[in-house]
């Protein structure tokens, strides 16, 4: 009897010594998901922020963090000069520029009026 009460307490005490043999599978499958669901989009993100700065030409229509719209009048390498309205120009840093706003507003009014012309037959 004293062997059954042994081995009914060891569970117990493995788990007081230590930790869990469960611990590190979820301790892993934590890790994946936070990976998965917050830095590998954010890496994403940053990315494609970076891309779409460094390839701004003069002329480009954008938006700012701030919300200001403008024309591209001169790029310099970390300044842009900006049309805002006729004589009106503003330089910001190219790191200010949005690039989840200029795709929203651009991009979707170029397919909303592609999309409304009059087909040629």
């Amino acid at each position: 009897m004293h062997n059954i009460f042994f081995l009914w307490q060891e569970p117990a005490a493995a788990a007081a010594d230590g930790m869990s043999p469960l611990f590190w599978p979820f301790l892993m499958v934590g890790m994946a998901i936070m990976y998965f669901f917050i830095i590998r989009p954010s890496a994403k993100e940053q990315k494609d922020q970076k891309e779409f700065s460094s390839n701004l030409k003069k002329g480009s229509k954008i938006i700012t963090i701030g919300g200001v719209h403008g024309t591209i009048v001169s790029l310099e390498e970390d300044k842009l000069t900006l049309l805002i309205a006729p004589k009106t120009i503003i330089t910001v840093q190219r790191s200010a520029i949005s690039l989840e706003q200029t795709k929203s507003v651009y991009e979707s009014s170029t397919s909303t009026t592609s999309s409304k012309e009059p087909a040629k037959v």
